[in-house]
């Protein structure tokens, strides 16, 4: 074979008296891998920054029975993500975020869901970490606005109207005029019926605005 076809990258020899092991090179060689090492190094620190630019801040969007919109500057962490996904999921598996039809929808059935959406949202605040809220404004936002929600956008609507439909339902129900009714064509004959299918809608579009908003925080958009 021809020497002159044949190049070496790096030399290895072992001296057994010392012992020590030597690596000889080209200054071609090690500019080369130093360069590689370098482009992994910024390619590395450029994805970091990409990824840790998209876990920033996101604004969530919410208008509350009636008031202004408020802007809630939430932080895209992995935390405030773990949150927003189990009550986004909450939201979007009950009669909570998904629009009312009164002519079909049971509002018994729609209340029992808000009443459990209720409680299961503010056990799972309460049972949250201490090490997500100790030090973290940012979580603290998002439960903020979760509990107002709760107690500003669903809990005055179920206090005025809930108890006194639910009384009202279980004695028409027993009305003979009503025995072959179903359950919607008797709901229609509640007194307040426009008036609570009204506040009952404003309630499901606040609910609907914050799982959309929950939606946007967790897929980044």
């Amino acid at each position: 074979m021809d020497s002159s076809s044949v190049h070496e990258i790096i030399r290895v020899s072992y001296d057994k008296s010392k012992p020590s092991l030597t690596f000889e090179s080209s200054w071609m060689i090690i500019g080369l891998v130093t360069g590689i090492i370098l482009l992994i190094f910024l390619l590395k620190r450029f994805v970091f920054k990409k990824h840790r630019k998209a876990l920033r801040w996101h604004s969530l969007e919410v208008e509350i029975s009636g008031s202004p919109k408020a802007v809630f500057k939430v932080e895209r962490n992995y935390e405030n993500l773990y949150i927003a996904n189990r009550i986004y999921i909450e939201l979007t598996t009950r009669k909570a975020a998904i629009p009312i039809d009164e002519n079909n929808d049971v509002i018994e059935e729609i209340y029992n869901s808000w009443y459990e959406l209720f409680g299961i949202i503010r056990e799972e605040i309460k049972s949250l970490p201490g090490k997500y809220l100790k030090n973290h404004d940012p979580t603290t936002a998002l439960i903020g606005l979760t509990r107002n929600i709760l107690n500003e956008g669903l809990r005055p609507h179920l206090t005025e109207y809930q108890a006194k439909f639910r009384k009202w339902m279980e004695n028409a129900k027993k009305e003979p005029e009503n025995e072959n009714l179903s359950p919607q064509e008797i709901q229609k004959k509640f007194p307040e019926f426009e008036k609570l299918v009204t506040s009952m809608k404003a309630v499901n579009l606040v609910l609907i605005n914050y799982s959309n908003e929950l939606d946007k925080l967790i897929k980044g958009i």
